[in-house]
């Protein structure tokens, strides 16, 4: 496993990562696709965890965007470029020019008569403004990614490693006090997928993560505890969302990047 190899060649004191199941470590030296869940403490000291890529995962890419009227800069626009336009007719003159003494109007606090007059002229010769709305972008949306995992314990050490993994993601989802007024932001979270002790390049990036929410049920299917009293199922359902909104050259990977502008070179 990746974690173990990063482990052996650095800091003796450095968290043994959570696996489970525990075949789950022997599986994954053999090539098995699983996700790792680490937690960015200070200095990279945080622990980690490596489950079973859940089935169904998926990533909720979105984008928002809106309405706006361009009115008559649109049309002066439009004409310039000739798109899509003629010449500018009489009728384009006089709905401009009714369009224009509604706005006089309104400025001079008369809007009753000087708007009214205007819309009056427009409706009788069957005229009106063309808006030339078009769509504008406002943003992307902040990814959010669902996790369930079903945690059924084969053994009492298992069972244990189960809720060390609840634990985990507890502890690592609530702030810390820093004063009488003061809290520190709960850890990130880097998600990342392998395929066995390397990068599944075929599933996607995800950029640093807060864990929003923790579902806990145990023994959902059964009523069996083990010799301590640890239960043998621990159902868990996360939700992590991104710390910011992305851009195109948020979904790659530096190195990823440098090797694209190597190959156009």
């Amino acid at each position: 496993m990746a974690e173990d190899k990063e482990n052996s060649d650095g800091d003796k004191d450095a968290e043994v990562p959570l696996v489970f199941p525990a075949s789950l470590r022997a599986q994954a030296d053999k090539g098995t696709s699983h996700v790792r869940f680490k937690v960015l403490g200070p200095d990279d000291t945080g622990g980690s965890c490596h489950l079973f890529i859940p089935q169904g995962f998926s990533v909720p890419d979105s984008a928002s965007y809106t309405s706006i009227e361009l009115g008559m800069v649109g049309g002066a626009e439009s004409a310039m470029k000739g798109e899509g336009v003629g010449a500018i007719t009489m009728a384009d003159v006089t709905a401009a020019a009714a369009n224009a003494g509604a706005i006089v109007g309104q400025q001079l606090g008369s809007a009753g008569i000087g708007g009214s007059l205007g819309s009056i002229s427009n409706l009788r010769k069957g005229l009106a403004s063309n808006p030339y709305t078009e769509t504008q972008y406002t943003g992307s949306g902040i990814r959010s990614f669902g996790f369930t995992f079903k945690l059924v314990a084969e053994s009492s050490s298992e069972a244990d490693t189960a809720l060390a993994i609840e634990e985990f993601f507890r502890d690592n989802m609530y702030p810390e006090e820093q004063g009488a007024f003061t809290l520190k932001y709960p850890n990130r979270f880097k998600i990342e997928f392998y395929n066995g002790a390397d990068k599944n390049k075929y599933m996607p990036l995800i950029k640093e993560c807060y864990l929003l929410t923790l579902q806990t049920t145990y023994n959902s299917t059964t009523n069996a505890f083990h010799d301590k009293g640890q239960p043998v199922e621990i159902d868990i359902a996360l939700t992590f969302q991104e710390v910011k909104a992305l851009t195109r050259n948020d979904l790659h990977e530096e190195e990823e990047i440098s090797e694209e502008k190597g190959a156009d070179e």
